[in-house]
């Protein structure tokens, strides 16, 4: 009899903010739908079915439900995502919980973190048997493979490098591996979902954990993404579809290819992706407009030395202007779209932070603009650039890195997370510069704006615009 498996997410402890709610967790997916074409696969999300925790008494309810879960369901692998290091104690506790009920069955991680952080799963009483570090297919279909020949757990645990997974070994989602998980959690369907049309990135940004990966770009045929999307759409009716793409379109004749075929399906429903300036032109725009799209830059920073400690790119200047010009026909063609921003990178001062609130005056004088500013702090995570020098921050900007592995820690991981002072000018309460920055343009930023961009920001990314007048009026 061919083993059976579990493929499951175990939720986040102390999250109170910070995590975007993900209705179907597709990376589960898609490992789902390539190992089930040889094996019985099941779905799992336990931050869904359970809950995310916040306090002792939640995480002492979340620890018998998980119990009780696995007490009356019954499975040979257990295949944990520990997709980002929020995870990772919910990831502990639920190995932990599956071991003790079932002590012969296989145990299984993988995830950004045990890419980044393989030794955190190896203990002495090997709670995990395999951590498998890069992408996941090819090992995890080895590993079963192997259990399947002999149905015994390896000696000790042993970590296993996933092969890069090519383009011509992608499969089809297997959408019956969520189906019935959607129906008991989702009765009036999904509002978003998310799909992988290609893997890869070949930038190196410094905060990023998508560099532990193989940075060459794959993907789908433009019709194949499309037939995907459509094909998700049709099943579940969301509200939203988000493109999940690390680096979404980076060949101009596949971007235009799917673009066009995406817009001649005429969707019902938003498409949102992330991409940059310099993977968007005149012609792209053409094909987008009269779509209900958001289109997302990872902007980052207005300041050339903080773009180049990023390495977002080498010739800050262009990239700038670039996506100024950009931006500024997307607002002629009311096409919403968001320049996100990370302030406190390891190396900001106040005066590049300044230089960051230039380039955005700059397009705030923009009239009926449908840009809209989405800032945050920098968040500390391990494996990226910034984590792997952290010595080089500290002696050359004076940086500190106050909780440098806050996912160990029983506290709020968000606030672990955002616990750094990024230079020897930005501390002693001078960190929070950037939001008083942002506070002397929040009158700017909501009048620049088109009303329906106005409507749209309010109602998704501002809350506190919905007591603004203009919102009523609207």
């Amino acid at each position: 009899m061919k083993p059976s498996v579990l493929l499951a997410y175990p939720s986040s402890f102390n999250c109170s903010t910070g995590i975007d709610d993900v209705d179907v967790k597709t990376s589960l997916l898609v490992l789902g739908s390539y190992i089930s074409e040889y094996y019985p696969v099941e779905y799992m999300d336990f931050e869904i079915a359970v809950g995310r925790p916040n306090s002792r008494i939640q995480i002492k309810r979340f620890r018998r439900k998980v119990r009780e879960y696995f007490e009356s369901h019954s499975f040979d692998i257990l295949g944990l995502s520990c997709w980002t290091s929020m995870s990772y104690l919910a990831a502990l506790m639920v190995a932990e919980i599956f071991r003790e009920l079932h002590p012969d069955k296989l145990i299984v991680v993988g995830g950004y973190h045990p890419t980044a952080r393989p030794d955190e799963f190896v203990s002495e009483d090997q709670l995990f048997d395999y951590v498998v570090t890069g992408e996941g297919e090819r090992a995890f279909h080895d590993i079963i493979d192997e259990h399947a020949s002999n149905g015994k757990r390896p000696e000790k645990t042993t970590v296993v490098h996933g092969a890069t997974t090519k383009a011509a070994e992608f499969v089809p989602y297997n959408w019956n591996l969520v189906d019935s998980f959607v129906r008991q959690h989702f009765s009036n369907g999904l509002p978003k979902l998310y799909v992988y049309l290609s893997r890869g990135c070949p930038f190196d940004c410094s905060f990023c954990m998508e560099s532990l990966k193989d940075r060459r770009w794959r993907s789908l045929t433009p019709t194949q993404a499309v037939d995907l999307i459509e094909d998700a759409a049709n099943r579940y009716n969301p509200q939203i579809v988000g493109i999940a793409d690390a680096c979404f379109g980076l060949r101009p004749a596949w971007r235009k290819e799917f673009l066009k075929l995406l817009a001649a399906t005429k969707p019902s429903y938003q498409v949102i992706f992330e991409t940059r300036a310099e993977y968007m032109d005149e012609a792209d725009i053409e094909l987008l407009t009269g779509m209900n799209v958001e289109v997302q830059f990872g902007v980052e920073s207005g300041s050339p030395k903080i773009l180049q400690l990023m390495h977002k790119t080498k010739q800050p200047g262009k990239y700038l202007d670039r996506f100024r010009g950009i931006s500024r026909m997307l607002s002629e063609r009311r096409i919403l779209h968001r320049a996100n921003i990370i302030f406190n990178h390891p190396g900001e001062t106040e005066e590049t932070l300044n230089e960051t609130m230039s380039v955005i005056d700059s397009l705030l004088d923009v009239p009926e603009s449908y840009l809209m500013w989405v800032c945050r702090q920098y968040m500390h995570y391990p494996g990226c650039e910034l984590d792997r020098n952290r010595t080089f921050y500290e002696q050359e900007f004076g940086s500190q890195f106050l909780s440098p592995e806050w996912w160990r820690e029983d506290r709020d991981q968000y606030e672990g997370s955002l616990d750094s002072y990024p230079s020897g000018d930005l501390t002693n309460g001078r960190q929070g510069l950037w939001g008083d920055l942002l506070s002397l343009r929040e009158e700017r930023f909501r009048c620049g704006l088109a009303d329906d961009a106005f409507r749209y920001a309010a109602e998704k990314y501002f809350p506190e615009w919905l007591n603004d007048p203009r919102y009523q009026q609207i």
